[in-house]
């Protein structure tokens, strides 16, 4: 029977509609519980050869948390933007209340539950500027961290200027952060290629916040980059 409900979660109905978003499956611990919330819905939507992210948001309400379902099939260009919008109306709304958040949802596949990611104050920054670039801009902002930059593209993974292999990202990171530090707190910088598929940013997302280590943080500007508009965006 569990068996059964979970495979049911990685395919999440939205009743109403009768269309399925196809979550992403994870093997990453996430939160398990989420009370007082309402849905955002991003379902798969192939339209003129082009795929689009259809959304329902007819009954999220401002004063819960909003649990965003989206599609593990969309790449993150059709998806940025709305999400981004969302996130204003649902802190900028006359009926807004403090101390609401917003999660992406998945299946995991540890627990064989519905997990979910806390994403509310991250800010996409979708202009193709690079995080290398933007500190370099901002250093007085980061100066005092060991700054480490990671871009994500559907076919490669980079810490700074290396390339990575299939499978090594996780253990060559911590070992970079840990030979690098030189006591400074890290900050990790995400970029990520807007073609990605968000299965694989989501997957990139919970690996990193389960670092669960007090000198490693995170900034919290995610940089979105179209790879034909930055040449050394490290892409191949």
């Amino acid at each position: 029977m569990k068996k059964i409900l979970f495979i049911l979660l990685i395919f999440a109905l939205q009743s109403c509609a009768k269309k399925e978003v196809q979550l992403p499956t994870l093997a990453e611990k996430g939160l398990q519980e989420v009370f007082n919330y309402s849905e955002v819905w991003m379902f798969f939507q192939v339209k003129n050869n082009d795929t689009i992210a259809d959304i329902n948001r007819k009954n999220t309400i401002s004063t819960t948390h909003w649990i965003f379902n989206i599609d593990k099939r969309l790449p993150l260009k059709t998806i940025i933007p709305s999400i981004s919008k969302l996130q204003y109306k649902h802190a900028n709304s006359i009926h807004s209340k403090e101390g609401m958040h917003e999660y992406f949802s998945y299946a995991d596949t540890l627990s064989k539950k519905l997990s979910f990611l806390k994403f509310d104050g991250v800010i996409f920054k979708t202009d193709s500027l690079l995080s290398k670039y933007y500190i370099k801009k901002h250093s007085n902002n980061y100066i005092k961290y060991n700054n480490i930059n990671l871009t994500f593209n559907p076919n490669s993974t980079w810490i700074n200027d290396a390339k990575m292999e299939q499978g090594e990202l996780k253990t060559t990171l911590l070992e970079f952060i840990d030979f690098s530090s030189g006591g400074k707190k890290t900050m990790l910088h995400l970029n990520f290629n807007e073609d990605l598929l968000y299965q694989d940013y989501l997957f990139y997302k919970t690996m990193i916040d389960n670092f669960n280590n007090k000198s490693i943080t995170t900034n919290n500007i995610e940089f979105i980059f179209n790879q034909n508009n930055v040449p050394d965006c490290g892409c191949e």
